[in-house]
């Protein structure tokens, strides 16, 4: 009995000087509480930096949905048809404010063959966590079934 009281004892005189010298160190607010911590930084600073990290690859941060259609623009008489690549991109960043978004558009015919493909650049601003709309004009090769997408490159303001 009295050897399991001893060592109770000692157990919690332990844990008590631990805890004490943590608190010391600077344990106690997580890691050491200097410069560096993240706990005292100014907000302004923690978002510069996460804006920079973002900046960092745009693209990443962006997705969207796209299709195409065709439009008659012709006059009253004429037909004349037009096709248009539209769709809407997605900024789902949290600070970084991306501009010029560079698409590639690859056309594939009714095998799957790749048969054609074309950049396209976005030049608009999509603010963190917000959607732009997008329309460009394309010229779109003979026999084209299907369309894939994919963003190339953006940047970061």
């Amino acid at each position: 009995m009295k050897k399991t009281i001893l060592i109770l004892l000692l157990t919690i005189a332990v844990g008590v000087l631990t805890f004490i010298i943590g608190n010391k160190l600077g344990y106690a607010d997580g890691y050491l509480a200097g410069k560096d911590s993240y706990r005292y930084r100014p907000i302004e600073e923690l978002r510069n930096e996460l804006k920079e990290r973002e900046a960092l690859d745009m693209k990443d941060f962006l997705n969207g949905k796209a299709g195409i259609e065709s439009k008659d623009e012709g006059g009253l008489f004429k037909v004349k048809y037009v096709d248009y690549f539209s769709g809407t991109l997605t900024n789902s960043a949290s600070v970084a404010k991306a501009k010029d978004i560079k698409l590639k558009v690859d056309f594939y015919s009714k095998t799957k063959a790749l048969i054609g493909s074309k950049e396209i650049t976005v030049y608009e601003y999509i603010l963190p966590g917000q959607s732009v709309r997008f329309k460009e004009k394309l010229d779109l090769p003979e026999k084209v079934e299907d369309f894939k997408f994919s963003i190339l490159n953006a940047s970061a303001e």
